[in-house]
């Protein structure tokens, strides 16, 4: 049994943009509580590594949207629908703490993620959750 790890479910394109995008998004927006963000960081402090988990649902007008948003924000090659992953672990990122403002064309709040040194891992089928869940390691 590998060592245990801690991951995060993202809509596609959105796991995409943070691992693929080029700007890739740096900051990943949640809406979670003042109560609920400090729960997740027990879980997951500043300056771990966790994997991301594509969740499994996306819907075609999702994507449109996301992905004219990522043209405003500087991005040239966007993802196929059809190519997307999801309902699995598809890479991993370092998490470098949570934020309430950014100058980010990627963040939209009210809290986001710091994300830094991204990168995708080949993809293995696992069921989300919300929030940062437990799942054992992957090989990276």
């Amino acid at each position: 049994m590998g060592a245990i790890m801690m991951a995060l479910s993202i809509r596609q394109p959105w796991a995409w943009f943070i691992l693929e995008g080029a700007p890739w998004k740096d900051y990943e927006n949640r809406d979670w509580t003042d109560e609920y963000a400090k729960a997740q960081l027990t879980r997951c402090p500043v300056g771990s590594n966790f994997l991301i988990h594509a969740s499994a649902g996306m819907t075609v007008r999702e994507f449109d949207e996301a992905c004219a948003f990522a043209v405003s924000c500087g991005v040239r090659v966007t993802p196929r629908f059809d190519a997307l992953r999801r309902g699995g672990i598809v890479g991993m990122v370092k998490f470098e703490g949570m934020v309430r403002s950014s100058s980010s064309p990627w963040f939209c709040g009210p809290l986001a993620l710091k994300l830094s040194n991204a990168y995708p891992l080949p993809f293995r089928p696992l069921k989300g959750m919300l929030g940062f869940f437990n799942v054992e390691e992957v090989e990276v």
